[in-house]
């Protein structure tokens, strides 16, 4: 019997859930590229859905997302049929399908308006700020991907996934956080959580606005300022270096001693503040970039720009992007240091 998945209150303004999801037996399906594509398809999946991303870590064989997800009833109310045919050009690859919803819904609001209209609309608004159907799709879409990149058939997941609705409470949200984010590091896969590109924590130090904002989030700012990071950064790196400290005492019979970071970083990071040096800033930053990375001043970029523009096929008349990072106000970009994807919002 299928154990019963527990939702938050239909009620409630939005509910928090912790999501995990295993690959099928534990294959190390995900690595490299194709953790970027997982990457993608989730942002994509985030934004027809209306679920707020506040932290995730991608691992080899499975994944943790820690997401919000709006009041159905008041969610779906508030998508018109512009709404709902730009969500659907996020997740539709024919234009021709698209095309005849497009014209589906206007013959159907001309005839039947009170019936056959709204029960049109409401197929695609039931696949909305909904946890299962979110985790359902995203899943489908990245197998149907995955599977066509291999020349495989069949299941990639393993069962259903797994979800621990959270109460929306900073304590609960920001303990949640910090477990996902430590992931890579109690792994054995990186000493510092920053240096892990495929994590919330690791995508917010690298200048992912979005990912910045969850993390504030779960610090009970929720709607802080650009300027207001620094601060947020600090106190969740303190707690991030607190909660994941390496065990000392000797585990109990049966139990596994897990990887943690050592008390001398843990230490190192408490005397900073919990503040990142520019060069550890710029580190990470620079680490997203794969090809075409240039970084100089602004005369030095363009000329790159003007070199290389009909390669990169962009239609910018200008090239150089600022270097968002404090001590580096005159320094510049040929693309944006955020991530690789380009996916901050």
């Amino acid at each position: 019997m299928r154990a019963i998945r527990i939702k938050g209150e239909a009620g409630a303004a939005s509910n928090c859930y912790h999501v995990m999801s295993r690959i099928i037996e534990g294959r190390f399906v995900l690595e490299g590229p194709v953790k970027e594509k997982f990457r993608e398809l989730l942002e994509i999946q985030c934004g027809f859905a209306g679920v707020e991303l506040i932290t995730f870590c991608l691992m080899s064989n499975h994944i943790h997302l820690l997401i919000e997800v709006p009041n159905a009833e008041e969610h779906r109310a508030a998508v018109d049929d512009a709404e709902l045919l730009r969500r659907l050009a996020l997740v539709t690859t024919s234009e021709e399908q698209l095309i005849g919803v497009r014209q589906m819904l206007a013959r159907m609001k001309e005839q039947c308006p009170e019936k056959g209209y709204p029960e049109y609309r409401q197929r695609f608004l039931n696949r909305m700020a909904d946890v299962s159907m979110f985790m359902k799709e995203l899943k489908q879409r990245f197998t149907q991907w995955y599977n066509k990149q291999v020349q495989r058939k069949g299941p990639l997941w393993e069962d259903r996934f797994k979800s621990v609705l959270l109460e929306n409470d900073e304590t609960v949200l920001l303990t949640m956080a910090a477990y996902i984010d430590l992931n890579p590091v109690r792994a054995g896969m990186v000493e510092d959580p920053k240096d892990y590109r495929w994590s919330g924590y690791g995508e917010a130090v690298a200048g992912n606005r979005a990912r910045r904002r969850g993390l504030m989030r779960v610090l009970g700012v929720e709607h802080g300022s650009p300027q207001q990071w620094r601060t947020c950064q600090a106190q969740y790196r303190l707690y991030l270096y607190g909660f994941g400290e390496a065990e000392t005492s000797e585990p109990e019979e049966g139990d596994k001693r897990r990887a943690g970071i050592q008390g001398k970083l843990v230490e190192k990071v408490a005397r900073q503040g919990g503040q990142l040096s520019l060069a550890q800033v710029v580190r990470v930053r620079v680490r997203y970039f794969s090809e075409g990375l240039a970084l100089g001043s602004e005369a030095f970029i363009e000329g790159v720009f003007a070199r290389h523009r009909e390669g990169m096929r962009v239609k910018r008349a200008r090239g150089a992007r600022p270097v968002k990072a404090a001590g580096m106000e005159k320094w510049r970009g040929l693309v944006d240091l955020r991530t690789s994807r380009q996916t901050s919002s």
